[in-house]
């Protein structure tokens, strides 16, 4: 009998031991699994994505202002009065058609007092002649030698009065008149009948129709660098009927001054970036046709692309120091409580972006995962959870 209390006992302290066991072990797993819990709580939270593939496009829209191709600025060098303007702004002219009318009674008035002078000499000419006659009659050699001296600077003095008459005969004739050196349209009319030529700086701005129009335009060296002379580009007009004009380059120019106010939009994605502090190129852009006009305004469209099978990868995911860009992309490890995430900083190669994605040549492949955001700054090697 004791025997079987003394079992039982034994039975109940075995049980009892088992019981505080399994409750241990219990309680350690719990803790455990909280302890666990909290820490993935707290280490950081990051958002990832993988980079695709495609293609880069960025699309330059300019402006510039149509200008006649060229303009020649007509005056009259003599500072005669105008007499008659004989054309207006707008005027198609031929070539040789009289523009402006100069009062020539000055000039006019001087050439005939020179040719009564002429008339002198002339005359005196002729009393050196009879002097000369009458010494060789004589036949006294001093007399013959001073009578043909006098002849000999009197006829030099005859050569250059009539050279200066016929100077002033061509000035009359070639300044009497404003004529066209060309065919072409008046763009300007500065001449005020009355008042002297040189007054306004030139009196008559003609333009060359035959060469048409040209509008310069301030590009990014990058989107000029796939453009050459010669190339057509496609020209809007400004104004309710937007009426689209072929162009031609004609010009490349050194790089100018950055512009400002021109922007460069790039896709995938929208808006764009100013151009800013971009350097330039300058490019001359020629017209041909009808309806076009000097001070009108244009617009271009030019697009850069990129090769269509490229990484892209979102600029918010692209970080930077002293040796170079770089992204965080994740380590995935086995552990005993399952796979845990970490940090890896990996330096990239970026050959071109726009605002909001970049095209990487080196340091990543496809399904890699990147993260593009994150609760908390990182470092290489920190422990993330993902989202």
């Amino acid at each position: 009998m004791e025997l079987l209390h003394a079992g039982q006992a034994s039975d109940r302290r075995k049980r009892k031991i088992r019981l505080f066991s399994g409750l241990f072990i219990g309680l350690l797993v719990v803790f455990t699994l909280l302890s666990n819990t909290f820490m993935a709580l707290t280490i950081p939270k990051v958002a990832v994505v993988v980079p695709s593939r495609g293609q880069l496009v960025h699309t330059f829209k300019g402006s510039g202002v149509i200008k006649w191709r060229a303009e020649t600025a007509l005056t009259n060098s003599t500072g005669w009065k105008v007499k008659k303007v004989e054309v207006k702004e707008g005027d198609r002219v031929k070539k040789g058609q009289t523009l402006v009318t100069y009062d020539s009674h000055d000039a006019e008035q001087e050439i005939l007092d020179q040719q009564a002078g002429l008339n002198k000499l002339k005359l005196t000419m002729e009393e050196l002649q009879s002097h000369f006659i009458e010494a060789s009659q004589n036949g006294e050699e001093k007399s013959i030698e001073d009578a043909k001296r006098a002849m000999d600077i009197h006829k030099i003095d005859l050569e250059v009065q009539q050279r200066k008459i016929q100077n002033l005969q061509e000035k009359l004739k070639k300044n009497v008149k404003l004529t066209a050196p060309f065919n072409g349209i008046v763009t300007k009319v500065n001449a005020k009948e009355g008042l002297s030529s040189e007054n306004g700086g030139y009196d008559v701005r003609l333009s060359d129709e035959s060469l048409g129009f040209e509008f310069e335009l301030s590009v990014p060296v990058d989107t000029a660098a796939e453009l050459k002379t010669g190339d057509k580009l496609e020209v809007q007009m400004d104004g309710p009927a937007a009426e689209k004009v072929e162009g031609q380059i004609s010009e490349i120019r050194e790089p100018g001054i950055p512009d400002s106010s021109k922007t460069e939009e790039g896709s995938p994605g929208e808006g764009g970036k100013t151009a800013m502090n971009l350097p330039t190129k300058r490019l001359l852009v020629t017209l041909q046709g009808t309806g076009l006009k000097a001070g009108a305004g244009v617009r271009v469209e030019l697009s850069r692309a990129t090769d269509p099978d490229i990484l892209l990868v979102a600029n918010k995911a692209i970080h930077e120091d002293n040796t170079g860009k770089y992204v965080f992309t994740i380590e995935e490890r086995n552990g005993p409580l399952g796979n845990a995430f970490y940090i890896h900083s990996t330096y990239i190669t970026v050959t071109d972006s726009d605002d909001k994605v970049s095209t990487v040549t080196q340091g990543l492949f496809e399904q890699q995962q990147i993260v593009v955001e994150s609760s908390e700054p990182l470092q290489d090697g920190d422990k993330v959870r993902m989202q």
